[in-house]
């Protein structure tokens, strides 16, 4: 039983290992990196995507210099960022950019050199999920999305939420 979990959870590791060597990599900023199953297209300034042929997901990732447009001191940004009530109001900010979806509330995550956020929400009307990593870090705030129309597979979701390279 033991031998056959084990073999299990090495097949399991070197299928997502391989799939993740096939990804391309899209660098974002000088010290963000993210791995698409796919090369993305540039959709905007700083927005890129790809729309999954096999499973009609999408991803995308996307940056802002948040601390500068809101005027706030690196330093200070990254301490606030760390309290709920920042989160909460991010949160109702993505909320707005995202109309007809209903987000979670956001979950709070401490590294050592960033902060991230996850939700998730669906939106019924359209019969989508979007699965959303919010990574913050030296005042800019960088999003990966995945959005799964109902139905779809979930595959790469996960590698893709949490495939990006911090640099130094």
């Amino acid at each position: 039983m033991k031998k056959t979990t084990l073999i299990c959870l090495a097949l399991l590791i070197s299928a997502v290992s391989f799939a993740q060597k096939n990804w391309v990599k899209q660098k974002l900023t000088n010290r963000f990196t993210v791995s698409f199953p796919a090369a993305p297209s540039k959709t905007a300034g700083t927005t890129f995507a790809l729309k999954d042929t096999t499973s009609n997901n999408i991803f995308t990732a996307t940056y802002s210099f948040i601390a500068q447009n809101l005027n706030i001191n690196q330093k200070a940004f990254n301490k606030l960022v760390t309290t709920n009530e920042f989160a909460s109001e991010f949160l109702n900010s993505l909320q707005t950019t995202l109309a007809g979806y209903n987000l979670e509330q956001v979950k709070i995550k401490q590294y050592k050199n960033y902060v991230s956020y996850l939700t998730e929400g669906k939106n019924e009307e359209e019969k989508k999920a979007i699965f959303m990593h919010i990574i913050f870090l030296d005042g800019i705030y960088y999003s990966l999305s995945v959005i799964v129309p109902d139905g779809q597979s979930f595959q790469n979701k996960e590698i893709f939420l949490n495939s990006f390279q911090i640099s130094k």
